[in-house]
This record gives structure tokens, sequence and C-alpha cells, in this order.
């Protein structure tokens, strides 16, 4: 579950010739975009990077590429079908329901654009394979498709998140792990909005909470509202949150209508009945 297969063939017209530079760009394009699905979720201790198994440069040009762990102790496998599910379903997205998935930036659309454009224009076919049955199949129909998402995007929406920026407020998100971010403690949440997020924690909270194993055994799983400086990168995502406060999110409890329904609310009269007089003020 840790490789992804890409297929780049020729168009008909070509007589089973790919151009060098269209087949190669167009794999390291479809990498970047696994790149930049990683990156959003910002985990460090899952850190991997795509190495490259296997290559056949006959026509089909085919790359199998494989997640390799930065630390050889730690099993990346969960993180990097994550990732993999991410661009897939990102792809799709672009392709058949004409949004752009949330962890793409302005530099990242640009990619997806050129993915396309070759499809257009010296690639006939690009195949997809993520494993478990997972394939993505670009032709020329469904990239047109995905450069109209693009080009009908209003890019005019993200002209102020076209350079990083900070702003203060509060995001809700489950905790997921707490550990470290670039050497300060953190923890790590998931908002609907913006995916994964780590958010440093002030000398406070710590003092208030206690170390890594104390703020998990208490937030874990749980919704957290974290309170401090939001930093977002160009593009618009949030990438990380400088915390000043947290708080647990408690929801209410779901109410069981079959045990507040009250048969004999109406004394036996019709619904419509009932009404009447009690607007008319008849009901004694």
């Amino acid at each position: 579950m840790d490789r992804v297969v890409i297929t780049v063939h020729p168009t008909v017209s070509d007589e089973k010739l790919l151009s060098v530079t269209d087949a190669m760009q167009q794999v390291l394009d479809h990498m970047k975009l696994f790149e930049a699905a990683q990156q959003s979720m910002g985990d460090p201790h899952s850190r991997f990077e795509w190495r490259l198994e296997k290559a056949s440069t006959n026509s089909p040009f085919t790359v199998v590429a494989v997640a390799q762990a930065s630390n050889p102790s730690v099993n990346v496998s969960a993180m990097a079908k994550l990732v993999k599910t991410e661009v897939s379903q990102g792809l799709r997205s672009l392709m058949t329901r004409g949004t752009p998935p949330e962890w793409m930036t302005q530099d990242t659309f640009a990619v997806a654009k050129g993915i396309f454009a070759r499809n257009l224009n010296g690639i006939g076919e690009t195949y997809i394979d993520f494993e478990d049955g997972d394939v993505i199949s670009i032709t020329p129909d469904q990239a047109k498709a995905g450069i109209n998402t693009l080009d009908a995007f209003n890019v005019m929406d993200f002209e102020q998140d076209l350079v990083p920026r900070q702003s203060f407020g509060e995001i809700e998100g489950v905790m997921l792990a707490a550990g470290r971010y670039r050497n300060r403690e953190a923890i790590q949440i998931k908002n609907e909005m913006y995916g994964f997020i780590w958010c440093t924690l002030s000398r406070d909270i710590i003092e208030r909470f206690g170390d890594e194993h104390s703020m998990s055994d208490i937030w874990k799983g749980k919704t957290l509202g974290v309170h401090g400086r939001l930093n977002y990168i160009a593009g618009g995502k949030l990438q990380t949150i400088d915390a000043v406060e947290v708080r647990e999110i408690e929801f209410a409890p779901l109410v069981n209508l079959e045990a507040i329904l009250d048969p004999d609310f109406t004394a036996g009269m019709d619904p419509h009945e009932y009404l009447e007089q009690l607007h008319e003020g008849r009901l004694g």
C-alpha cells in the first residue's frame, strides 16, 4: 500500500512515440501533487519521500514510486495511504465535481493545469494506479473538464491569500496527537476546512496541562477550540496555530424524540381541530 504507479500513454497520432520532456514532466508534476497533499497534513512524525522503485522507458512510459520513511523505525504506510487518497479525490474533484480540493494552493493549481494541458497536447492518457483498486485515467475529455474547473475558479477570491499572512482567532478540530512540532510542544488537530493542523503550545498551557502524555490523556479524540495566532501560507492554507488557549468543546446529547413524545397531547383531537381551538382560546 506504499506505492503509486504512473503510466503515460502517447496519442494515437504520435504512433506510440512520446516526447521525453512531456513524459518525464508529467510524472514530476504528479509527484508535486503528492508532496503538496502530504505537506498540507503537517505530520513530522510520519514524514516520508517518494523514491523511484522502477521505471520503464518503453512506450508507454511507466514509473513506480514507493514511500520511504525519513526515519526507518517509523511505519508510514497509513500516512502514505492517506496522501494517495487526498490526491485521488482531489483529481476527481477537479475533473468531475468542478471544485478544487482544500489542500491545493495557487502554485498547485498551476501544476495541475500543466498536467491537464499535456493530456490535450502530446499525451493521450495518463493512468494513475493508487493501489487497492483506486485507479484514475486522465483522458483528453477529463483534462478539458479539469482545466475548465481551474479557469472558472475565481482567482480574485484568493488575492489576499497570495502571500503568507497571520490573524488571531479560534479554530475547532478533533485532537489526533500530542508531540513536538519544530522542537516545540504541540498538539495536532483535524479541522473540517483546513485538514491537519499543528498547534504549538504556550508555556502557560504546558504548565497547566502537563507533558505530552498528560495532554494526550486529557484531550485525544476530543473536539477542541484552539485560540491563538493563525499562520496561513500562500494560497490561504492554514498551516499552524500558535496557541494561547485550548478549551474542550462539549456537545449537548442528542434528544430521544420517542422519550418526549406524548400521544395524549391533543386529548384525542385531530391536530387541525386542536390548533383551531388553541388559536380561538377555546381549550379548557
